[in-house]
Parts: C-alpha cells; sequence; structure tokens
C-alpha cells in the first residue's frame, strides 16, 4: 500500500526574531483554505521581541478531510500523521535555535487548533502553552478519551464563539476535558456573535501566553 504524506514536501515560513536571537517560540497552524503566510499576519498582533514564530503548510491548504467531530477512519489518520509530522520539523527547527519545548506556544486556528490539541496530546510533556481557537480535538465528541502522558502544567487557552457553524461548544469543551485530565493548567473562553473567527479576548489570551515564555 501506498504511504500517504500529503504535507511532507510543503514549505515552512518563519518570522519574528531571527534564529540566532531566539528566546522562545511559537508554531503557528492555519486553519482551511488558509496558508502561513495568511497565518503570519496574526504576528502583528502577538509580536514579542525575541520570539521566533514558525508556521507550516498544509497541502492544498487543508490538514485533513472532513469535519473535527467525523469518525478517524484510515484515510484521516494518515493526513493527520501527516500534519503533525509538519509540526514536529517546525518544532525542530525552534529547537535548533536553543529554545526547549517548554518555552514554546502552540497556536492554531480552526483545522490548524485541531492539529495543535492532537499534536500536544500525543506527544504529551510540558510546553510553553497551547492556544486552540476555533477548533478541538478530531472525533467524535463522545468518543473523546485522554492520551498517554501528561502534560504537566502546560497552560492551555480554548476560545469559540458561542454561535460557531464548524465547532460546537459542547465539543470544544470535551476537548478542553481532556487537556484538564492530562495535567494542563485550563482556560476556556465562549464569545457571542463571532462566528468562526478570531476576535480581539483571544488575541489578548495568545499575548499572555507568549508573555509568559519570554518576559522583557
Amino acid at each position: 500500500m501506498t504511504r500517504i504524506d500529503p504535507h511532507a514536501d510543503e514549505s515552512i515560513a518563519t518570522a519574528g526574531a531571527p534564529p540566532q536571537a531566539a528566546r522562545a517560540g511559537v508554531v503557528i497552524l492555519h486553519g482551511r483554505g488558509d496558508s502561513p503566510a495568511g497565518i503570519l499576519r496574526l504576528v502583528d498582533d502577538i509580536y514579542r521581541r525575541g520570539v521566533h514564530y514558525v508556521a507550516p503548510a498544509a497541502a492544498g491548504r487543508v490538514w485533513y478531510p472532513g469535519e473535527f467531530t467525523d469518525p478517524l477512519t484510515d484515510r484521516r489518520n494518515a493526513y493527520l500523521d501527516s500534519a503533525l509530522g509538519q509540526v514536529a520539523t517546525a518544532l525542530d527547527l525552534i529547537r535548533e535555535t536553543g529554545v526547549s519545548p517548554d518555552k514554546v506556544v502552540f497556536v492554531g486556528f480552526s483545522q490548524g487548533a485541531a492539529v495543535a490539541l492532537e499534536f500536544v496530546t500525543r506527544r504529551a510533556r510540558r510546553y510553553g502553552g497551547i492556544a486552540a481557537l476555533a477548533g478541538g480535538l478530531l472525533g467524535p465528541t463522545a468518543t473523546l478519551t485522554p492520551r498517554e502522558g501528561c502534560l504537566e502544567g502546560t497552560p492551555s487557552f480554548c476560545g469559540v464563539g458561542a454561535d460557531d457553524p464548524h465547532v460546537s461548544t459542547a465539543h470544544v469543551e470535551a476537548s478542553v476535558d481532556i487537556l484538564a485530565a492530562m495535567g494542563a493548567e485550563t482556560t476556556t473562553e465562549t464569545y457571542p456573535e463571532v462566528g468562526h473567527a478570531i476576535n480581539d479576548g483571544e488575541i489578548s489570551a495568545i499575548n499572555r501566553l507568549i508573555a509568559a515564555v519570554s518576559p522583557e
């Protein structure tokens, strides 16, 4: 059987502090239909001196087929494994600057939020933080269960619009329950009339996470 690895040859973009000046890192993951260039515009709002921002790309601007709550079929798992490989490569790029994982914050929007959450829960350890915006873990809500390992107090923030047409507040809350069960320090916010978008409250939450790993 041919191995599916759709994201393997995709580029990884960077912004912020050059590698030699980095003292913290952010892995930032775009949503469906977006790109590294698109999500890196967010750096204008979450810039902090000394932080190296790394944004991997999804093939065809899609990290995985289907919706958040679809069952994890072999095909979806193959796409997800490929996506997690891209995130691991992005994290390695930051580690090569001398920044350890406990100084790295993961930020993801929509599909990128799902990939970020899947990465930190499948490779659990202490990270600098996780901000999942308008997204949750993959799989039917009722089937979500903790994975092996401990997040060792990793600060996490999950934000979602009360009227988001793509991810329900119940699914986000179930995902947060998994993070808490795995030892993360969790914060959740639900916003009225936001839809499927990033708002100022979420930007403030990301900035708090980054400030904690890169005090000025």
